[in-house]
């Protein structure tokens, strides 16, 4: 992720929120690198530490219960911090605050865009959170040609991330 927002104008986004999962530390440091680079006179930021809505190897029994404390937590700093966009990729938390995100746009409150980035290691086929956020997303983009042809409201960026 903190590669892809090397392309983001920071003058535009100048107030940014990063979720994070609690055992992850490589985002957590590379958004410390990431912001280290920024001139921060007039930017802020915020880390806000999520639990993990499933562990790997976790059972689907007891993610469930994970899950709840993950949508809890994801709720109160949606709409605390009230973004304007959410970019996310990858793991399985990003599926629950894109549907987070969405919960103003059904109550015709705030439309917040959500633009989803396919892991660079998917050629062939969608991860689970692809493929249930290719239905929420507002911008879905692949970063292989294949993915197209059973995607077709994708759009392809190659080599983004």
């Amino acid at each position: 992720m903190a590669r892809l927002l090397q392309g983001v104008d920071f003058d535009r986004y100048n107030q940014r929120l990063y979720i994070v999962g609690e055992s992850d530390m490589l985002s957590l440091d590379r958004i410390g690198a990431l912001e280290a680079k920024r001139d921060h006179m007039a930017e802020e930021y915020t880390v806000s530490r999520i639990p993990r809505s499933r562990e790997v190897g976790q059972s689907w029994s007891s993610a469930v219960f994970s899950s709840l404390s993950c949508l809890f937590s994801v709720c109160q700093t949606v709409f605390q911090h009230n973004p304007d966009v959410v970019l996310c990729n990858g793991p399985g938390n990003c599926v629950i605050v894109c549907a987070v995100a969405l919960i103003p746009r059904f109550f015709g409150l705030k439309c917040i865009p959500i633009v989803y980035v396919e892991s660079f290691a998917r050629v062939r086929s969608l991860s689970l959170s692809g493929k249930l956020l290719y239905y929420m997303a507002d911008r879905f983009v692949v970063q292989w040609p294949g993915l197209l042809q059973k995607y077709p409201s994708a759009e392809f960026i190659p080599h983004l991330v």
